[in-house]
């Protein structure tokens, strides 16, 4: 690639669809529906992450509040040991564990979509990460490189802004 050009989306022809997706028993009818819970769209694969760590930790918190964090949970409500894992942990580990994000950058990065399923009680969370190509752009396909020039469409003009005055008022208050 040209020194003096960068492409426009940072990585080029690649982007990220997140989704947050909730999928349950209708109560009386036996019929499974999902329900989206939250999208988001990106060009990194470290922010499509952040975006479903903050969400698989917002689920958690709105499920059971974590009692290490909550002001409210007296010492002696707080249980050492779950007997049995439940959906809220299973997203909170997921969320702020380093190895399992390692192991989803170098997933993405290698441009295979990623999936984390929690089952619940009645429930289940589903948090995806699709790579979407993007094809380039007809009108704008590069961007100039930023050399610190100021640009202008107009020859043997630096700027369209007249220069700032400054006031004298205020000096004379100080």
């Amino acid at each position: 690639m040209d020194k003096h050009t960068r492409t426009a989306t940072g990585n080029p022809g690649l982007a990220y669809w997140c989704e947050v997706l909730a999928e349950g028993e209708v109560y009386g009818t036996g019929e499974t529906v999902p329900y989206v819970l939250g999208t988001f769209q990106t060009i990194s694969p470290k922010l499509a992450l952040r975006w479903l760590q903050g969400e698989a930790a917002h689920i958690a918190d709105r499920l059971d509040p974590d009692p290490e964090c909550c002001l409210w949970a007296k010492p002696w409500m707080r249980l050492d040991m779950v007997p049995v894992p439940d959906c809220p942990t299973e997203l909170r580990f997921w969320s702020l564990d380093a190895e399992e994000r390692q192991a989803a950058r170098d997933q993405l990065r290698d441009g295979a979509p990623l999936s984390v399923v929690v089952p619940d009680t009645g429930c289940r969370f589903t948090l995806t990460v699709w790579p979407v190509a993007v094809p380039p752009s007809e009108s704008s396909p590069t961007l100039p490189a930023t050399d610190g020039q100021p640009t202008s469409s107009r020859p043997g003009r630096a700027s369209h802004r007249k220069a700032r005055r400054r006031s004298g008022w205020l000096a004379s208050f100080l």
